[in-house]
């Protein structure tokens, strides 16, 4: 199986470096242009996908929306939906860190979850919960494109590719409307344990 993850479109919000988590915050022109251009990409390659998965949040549906074209069926996954952060949303990344201060909000040994902020580790299994469910249904060479956002993405990815009580999950993420392609067959083995 191939998987297709992707970031949703920039959003006012990323713009102005605040934090969404669940906020039904939509595409602004910036991002509805980035999503068009990525799917221009995708036509002039001819990838067609068999389904899609997103995350109910409105960023992310208008992004499925039209990478899909109404091409294949749109599946939407709570699970997929961003990281909660809880009293932070809406506030920008400095109003964030200077309430937190030197907490490492996504160290997994620490599993910072002060003031409803989601914990890294319930990320991390609602990652792994989708990632198990579409491997017993997707088994052949089926192209699955799943479309969410950044803190989920990165869970994802460490769930593929692997992580342990070292891995800084500050070293990868996934821009606006950013694509990656995934072979989950062969990624399996080299899954390390936690």
């Amino acid at each position: 199986m191939k998987l297709y993850l992707v970031r949703h479109g920039e959003t006012d919000w990323n713009k102005e470096g605040r934090m969404q988590g669940r906020k039904g915050v939509g595409l602004n022109e910036v991002g509805l242009e980035q999503v068009k251009m990525l799917g221009e990409e995708l036509k002039d390659k001819g990838l067609v996908f068999d389904v899609c998965y997103a995350s109910p949040l409105k960023r992310a549906v208008e992004t499925a929306e039209v990478l899909v074209g109404g091409k294949c069926e749109i599946v939407y996954d709570e699970r997929l939906m961003e990281r909660g952060f809880g009293v932070f949303e809406g506030r920008t990344m400095e109003e964030f860190w200077d309430s937190v201060g030197v907490n490492d909000i996504m160290d997994r040994r620490s599993n910072y979850s002060e003031k409803d902020l989601e914990p890294i580790k319930n990320v991390l299994e609602r990652a792994k919960s989708f990632l198990d469910d579409i491997k017993k249904e997707y088994i052949d060479d089926e192209r699955v494109l799943v479309v969410s956002h950044g803190a989920l993405l990165r869970a994802l990815h460490f769930e593929i590719v692997g992580y342990n009580d070292e891995t800084n999950f500050h070293d990868f993420s996934f821009k606006n409307a950013e694509m990656r392609e995934y072979d989950i067959d062969s990624a399996k083995s080299l899954r390390k344990e936690k």
